[in-house]
Formats: C-alpha cells, sequence, structure tokens
C-alpha cells in the first residue's frame, strides 16, 4: 500500500501546484494586452505567452505602465532623451527619440519612432557613465566607439564603463547640432 499512497500524494501535489498555477491568468497580466485576456473572464492560464513591450513598440500611455512609478520624470530645458538606431559615424548620430516607459523598475527610457540625423557640432562634451550617478569625461570619439560597441561587441567594453541601456541626453547648438552627450546609467 505504500506505493498507492506516493502515487496519491504526488497527484494531490500536481493538482495542488495546477490550481496555483491557473491562478496567474491573462487578467494578471501586468501588460494588460495577452491574447487571452480579451473578454475570456476564465481563470485559466492562457496557451500563448503575454506580450512584452519591445524598445520598437509604442510606449503605453506613461501612467498606465505595468509598475506604479508616479508622475514621468522631466527632462531640463533643451535636454533630449536619445537611443542610436546604429553605431554612431564620426561627426554624426542616428537616432530615435527615447520617451520614458512606467515599468516595474521604474521609469526607463526606449526609443520610439523613426530615426533622425543628428551632427555633431566642433567642440562637444562627451561623458560616459561609470555608474549610478557618476559619469566621466571623455573625447567624443571614444564616447562613439564605446556606444558603437554596445551595439555590437558589448565584450569589448571595459571597466569602469558598461554598457548601461543605450540612452543618451543631449543637448544641441542653435544649428541643431549635438554640442553634448551624456550616457544615462541604468541596471
Amino acid at each position: 500500500m505504500r506505493p498507492t499512497q506516493r502515487l496519491i500524494s504526488t497527484l494531490a501535489l500536481v493538482t495542488t501546484l495546477g490550481v496555483g498555477l491557473t491562478a496567474c491568468g491573462p487578467e494578471d497580466d501586468p501588460y494588460g494586452d495577452s491574447a487571452g485576456s480579451k473578454g475570456s473572464g476564465g481563470s485559466s492560464a492562457s496557451a500563448q505567452p503575454s506580450k512584452k513591450p519591445a524598445p520598437s513598440d509604442k510606449a503605453p500611455d506613461q501612467a498606465d505602465g505595468p509598475g506604479d512609478c508616479g508622475t514621468p520624470p522631466k527632462l531640463p530645458a533643451g535636454h533630449k532623451m536619445v537611443e542610436p538606431a546604429v553605431p554612431p559615424s564620426k561627426g554624426s548620430l542616428s537616432a530615435k527619440d527615447a520617451k520614458p516607459v512606467c515599468t516595474p523598475n521604474d521609469w526607463i527610457y526606449h526609443g520610439q519612432g523613426k530615426a533622425k540625423y543628428y551632427l555633431f557640432a566642433g567642440e562637444v562634451k562627451a561623458e560616459l557613465s561609470t555608474g549610478p550617478g557618476r559619469t566621466k569625461s571623455v573625447p567624443v570619439g571614444q564616447l562613439w566607439m564605446h556606444a558603437g560597441d554596445c551595439m555590437t561587441n558589448q565584450s569589448a567594453v571595459k571597466p569602469p564603463y558598461t554598457c548601461s541601456g543605450n540612452i543618451y541626453d543631449i543637448t544641441l547648438d542653435s544649428e541643431g547640432q549635438i554640442n553634448s552627450i551624456k550616457e544615462i546609467w541604468h541596471p
């Protein structure tokens, strides 16, 4: 009778785990857009995985993101967040405007829309992130190489630098050219 007790215990365990998993149905999807959540009303799990936002997806209304972020961040006047679309080349940058999206980890910027073409001014202040709230001034050429490495060969990036989200805070001069660029740190 001992094997029978094991079988019953195993079945009870599997049933308990199955009930626990069905409690995490599509209506619990933090993004609210899985295929099974539209009108299903049931509590069983969907066979389709929920859709996670990708950097190229259109951002949801910032206040309705899956996290509890509060008010979206406001940039200082004249500042713009961008995400390079391709590795920067000498003197130019093709980048998408980056907008804040509320995630479970707080506000995170993601590039959206069509990439814009920027030229660098003759004098550029360039900074790379060395950790949370810390940057180091570098020649703009070093920043171009770093951004390219982060997009194509992350193993080439050496400490104290890391690839931390591929988001940059830029300012433009009166001619629309980049006169400062700072990498934004994110874990």
